[in-house]
């Protein structure tokens, strides 16, 4: 709220969030409400896919009997029961990538071989999760990522989908590469809350410190 209070979007502008709006806070319902109200668009995160999945387990399980294989934390589990029908269908309801202009918007990033207009279920995974690839441009996972042999996706993308714009990865600052623009500043983690503003003349940042609202004691995932 302050972050906008700032920005001062007007009904013409287009209001882009690049997802992972829950389980990352200690306020995710009035963050999901909020951007509901408001709205503002959104991309599905990795963390809003987890509840997806989970909640289609749940369904399977209903159906079926099958248990459910995937399990949710304690307080995941309180966020997952205190949610209503209207908030599972926006969740549902979110993109994996939106274009507007020269940019487009992801969670995470694309490797070489993604084609956006095309994902399965195993790629949609990876443009929610990639951060390093190897020298073939694979997906590399988080638990097996070295960055002193492997690369960041942006190092190898081509620009073919224009400017990306995407969050997941928290950086002390915005990292800007040639073709892409990654804007998670780690706010959870008591560092910022941060905006790109692209309004015709030259694209900016907009950022509000996040140290009052995040524990400074969790750890920082700075890669």
């Amino acid at each position: 709220m302050q972050l906008r209070s700032l920005i001062a979007p007007g009904p013409k502008d287009r209001e882009i969030c690049v997802g992972d709006m829950i389980n990352k806070g200690p306020l995710s319902l009035e963050v999901l409400r909020l951007i509901r109200q408001e709205g503002i668009e959104a991309i599905r995160g990795n963390h809003e896919d987890k509840f997806i999945r989970y909640n289609v387990h749940e369904k399977e399980k209903e159906r079926t009997g099958k248990k459910n294989p995937m399990r949710l934390e304690a307080g995941e589990l309180r966020l997952y029961h205190s949610m209503s029908l209207e908030d599972f269908e926006f969740l549902y309801s979110l993109p994996l990538f939106i274009q507007f202009s020269s940019y487009t918007v992801v969670h995470a990033g694309v490797l070489p071989s993604t084609d956006l207009w095309h994902l399965d279920k195993k790629e949609a995974a990876k443009v929610m999760r990639v951060r390093y690839v190897d020298y073939k441009g694979r997906f590399v996972t988080l638990d097996r990522s070295d960055p002193m042999i492997h690369f960041w996706w942006s190092e190898l993308y081509d620009g073919r989908y224009g400017t990306i714009i995407y969050g997941h990865q928290p950086f002390l600052r915005p990292r800007v590469d040639r073709f892409s623009i990654g804007i998670d500043t780690g706010a959870v983690y008591g560092n910022a809350l941060t905006a790109l503003v692209i309004d015709g003349v030259e694209p900016h940042f907009v950022q509000v410190p996040s140290g009052t609202y995040a524990k400074r004691s969790r750890p920082w995932p700075l890669l």
